[in-house]
């Protein structure tokens, strides 16, 4: 059975593949006529991503220390 550890980390990696897959319809509709509301979106979006894989790097760190 998983540890609570490996279930977060799986969380948030399906969670960071739906933020890349919503960047990558953002900027497949987008191609150069990006309104100002779509470029805050995109900009938003990278930060989520960002932060997303911080978490998911926290959350291996603790399943490597778990396993020690």
């Amino acid at each position: 059975m998983k540890n609570l550890t490996m279930i977060y980390k799986d969380v948030l990696k399906k969670r960071l593949e739906r933020k890349k897959a919503q960047i990558a319809e953002l900027e497949r509709n987008v191609e150069g006529l990006a309104t100002s509301i779509e470029k805050r979106k995109f900009i938003e979006l990278k930060a989520v991503i960002q932060e997303l894989e911080n978490v998911i790097d926290i959350a291996e760190s603790m399943f490597e220390d778990r396993e020690q």
